[in-house]
């Protein structure tokens, strides 16, 4: 009786095995597509990275990954708003420092006010609206590290912030790009 009943185990063990082959070959396949289509941005690893944190990403196509890494944009830009505001709020600053601050959060409104035209923009299929609106984030966003830069009292931590910012929003329109020209 023993043989039969370890049968029927590895029968069963092998069955449930198979039902799962197609989803892991899914999840290779959206690997391969978050990897292929990162190579095509300028900032790769960080593509990589912030696309594959994603969990939605495992049922994604290319239309999907573009709106993933503009939601990933607009969560960095709130996270950094919200540290801004943070700062603001919680500290005494040297006044340079605070109107840094203060113009990058003005920079930051403008962004993600940006960040959620693109991405209604794309969920129609508008990739020449999308494209504009994330540009125009990135300006806001070059903008505010400009005044970093140019001004006493830069923040080296809003600096860095406002870096990665940059550079998510410059994978989302890279990847609107390579959508649009397919």
């Amino acid at each position: 009786m023993r043989p039969i009943t370890n049968s029927v185990a590895m029968l069963l063990s092998f069955s449930l095995c198979l039902s799962f082959l197609p989803l892991l070959n899914a999840a290779g396949n959206n690997t391969l597509l978050v990897a292929e289509t990162c190579q095509k941005v300028k900032n790769t690893d960080l593509c990589i990275s912030s696309l594959e944190a994603e969990h939605a990403t495992q049922d994604a196509d290319l239309a999907a990954l573009a709106l993933i890494a503009i939601k990933v944009a607009s969560n960095n830009g709130s996270d950094t708003s919200v540290y801004m505001k943070k700062t603001l709020d919680g500290t005494t600053l040297e006044p340079a420092v605070e109107q840094n601050f203060e113009d990058c959060l003005d920079n930051y409104g403008s962004a993600m006010q940006q960040l959620d035209d693109s991405l209604a923009a794309l969920v129609s299929r508008n990739y020449k609206d999308v494209k504009t609106w994330l540009q125009v984030a990135i300006d806001d966003a070059t903008t505010c590290e400009t005044g970093l830069k140019q001004r006493p009292g830069n923040d080296s931590d809003l600096l860095n912030k406002n870096n990665i910012f940059l550079q998510l929003c410059s994978n989302a329109l890279d990847i609107v790009n390579v959508l649009a020209s397919n």
